[in-house]
């Protein structure tokens, strides 16, 4: 009869801790993809709120995400092993919730990486090119904006970029965490350019400019006016700028939820992560302060900057587009602030500052993607394969040519198949999120030994504060599922996105039963893997 084969794949993960505090931070900042969601963010804020919510909801939101992030954080100090929340909730709660959860993380990321390289090309540099191009007069930089905006072009730069993301990872974490802080440096250099802009400007001198950069395209010498008009004209009022309740505040959540609570992208690395403690509440926190106030400051800008009627009109009309009034331009809140930014050098500046902090996440989503595979191949769930790690490069190679491949195939169904690109993730994320919060509620009650062990055996009035946590977690993202499910102007639930999300939850039961089959066929028994946490 043959040997039984050891619980895990080895005794060591093979995996090196080179990710510091400051580098936990840029990598949480950058896993939020701040920018490409932050467009999206002001959109469906201001389409479902009063304008004047827009900066006091978003500062409430901000607070009460803070207990999703810490639960991240705090149970990834606990459990310090790479391979995200399928280690920690497979442990605390159920292996097959841990499964489902990481492999619903997995699909996702996968997904979102390779729309990172379709709006790569049809929003970062179609963009960049139209608002340089409007503001030196250029009209054949325009001509190459709306170019990068068509498939073809689309699906040559996707790819492109998805593979200089692949080499950028390949070759270490290390030494993507230099490139990281490299970019972040250029990025935070080209969102302090914009915000002085925006900070200098005014409703008229912004008027004047926009008037006089689209009004060839428009139409009309008003321009701004003219905007403001045709909303009105498709039933925008003062009612959607003035006069919030309590309640609105509460119904920015939802739309922030897109952006904002997404700062725990070293949880997927954390077995690469120095001083665990000190790194995933710096990375956690710390970034979640960063992104929040940022997007606070942001948007108090532009509603100085260009009136707050005139953003909620614009904003209004990306819904209800006008038949009677052509405009070259989306009310993204970028073009909205690059257009003021005249001169040629720093407009490209701040440009790039968008491009970083809106499509660096490609290379987190990458990474932790690969950290996936790797935690369950080492638990043997999955082919070993996926766990080897490179003797040079101290990277698992597979694993990332893995999910290359995977975000290829859809990057071609984004591109040619339309419909997939109103697919919201948003509620099958939060699926995720709502396991993670369980597992934290109920951690230190079945891992008593673990929970006493870990750092964060912290009690308020005799209650484990990670529960505490958890629970203000499950009610928070319950909140923002209650107004995805009864209010479809946040776009959350369409029948496409429904029906990927529950696809996407009986693939990995299948394949997770799959994977115990073929445990118990090499003589493992399943539940000797999920009683301890792999080796570092």
């Amino acid at each position: 009869m043959g040997e039984v084969p050891s619980i895990f794949v080895r005794r060591s993960s093979g995996l090196v801790r080179e990710v510091y505090p400051k580098d936990s931070f840029i990598y949480n900042v950058y896993f939020t993809a701040y920018f490409t969601a932050l467009v999206f963010v002001y959109l469906i804020a201001l389409y479902v709120v009063p304008a004047e919510a827009l900066v006091p909801g978003l500062i409430l939101s901000t607070f009460l995400f803070a207990f999703q992030v810490l639960v991240y954080s705090l149970m990834s100090i606990a459990m310090p092993r790479s391979g995200g929340d399928y280690v920690i909730i497979s442990r605390a709660l159920h292996p097959l919730l841990g499964f489902i959860s990481s492999w619903n993380w997995f699909i996702w990321l996968a997904f979102w990486f390779a729309f990172g390289g379709y709006t790569f090309s049809s929003v970062a540099l179609s963009t960049m090119f139209l608002t340089l191009g409007l503001v030196t007069g250029n009209q054949s930089l325009v001509s190459i904006g709306d170019m990068l905006a068509e498939p073809i072009p689309a699906l040559i730069v996707g790819t492109l970029i998805m593979l200089a993301f692949l080499a950028m990872t390949s070759f270490g974490l290390g030494k993507f965490i230099k490139i990281q802080l490299i970019t972040f440096i250029i990025g935070f250099i080209g969102i302090l350019i914009g915000a002085i802009y925006l900070a200098l400007c005014d409703p008229r001198t912004y008027a004047e400019t926009l008037n006089r950069l689209i009004s060839q395209y428009t139409g009309t010498s008003d321009s701004y006016n003219a905007i403001i008009n045709a909303a009105k004209g498709l039933g925008w009022g003062p009612e959607r700028v003035y006069s919030y309740t309590a309640e609105h505040l509460i119904k920015v959540l939802p739309a922030a939820y897109l952006a904002i609570p997404w700062t725990m992208g070293t949880v997927f690395i954390a077995g690469e992560v120095s001083q665990p403690k000190r790194a995933q509440l710096v990375g956690g926190i710390g970034g979640l302060a960063f992104i929040g106030g940022l997007t606070v400051i942001l948007a108090f800008l532009l509603e100085k900057a260009m009136g707050i009627e005139f953003f909620s009109a614009f904003s209004y009309l990306f819904y209800n587009p006008p038949q009677d009034l052509s405009i070259p331009i989306q009310p993204y809140f970028n073009t909205l602030a690059f257009l003021i930014i005249e001169n040629p050098f720093l407009n490209i500046w701040a440009n790039l500052g968008f491009i970083f902090l809106g499509w660096m996440y490609m290379a987190q989503n990458l990474l932790n993607d690969s950290r996936l595979l790797f935690a369950w191949s080492f638990d043997r769930l999955i082919p070993e394969k996926f766990a080897e790690v490179s003797e040079r490069f101290k990277s698992p190679i597979y694993a990332l040519l893995t999910v290359f491949i995977i975000a290829e195939i859809f990057l071609f169904a984004i591109i040619f198949v339309p419909e997939l690109q109103v697919i919201s993730s948003i509620m099958a994320l939060s699926f995720s999120v709502i396991i993670m919060s369980l597992a934290a509620i109920f951690f230190p009650y079945r891992k008593r030994d673990l929970f006493e062990r870990s750092g964060i055996n912290w009690k308020v009035a005799g209650i484990p504060l990670i529960s505490l946590l958890g629970l203000a977690s499950l009610i928070v993202n319950l909140i923002s599922n209650y107004y995805w499910i009864t209010d479809p102007n946040y776009g959350a639930v369409n029948d496409i996105s429904v029906t990927a999300m529950l696809l996407v939850i009986v693939v990995g039961i299948l394949i997770y039963l799959f994977g115990i089959y073929r445990l118990k066929r090499k003589g493992i028994e399943p539940s000797k893997i999920y009683t301890e946490l792999p080796p570092v």
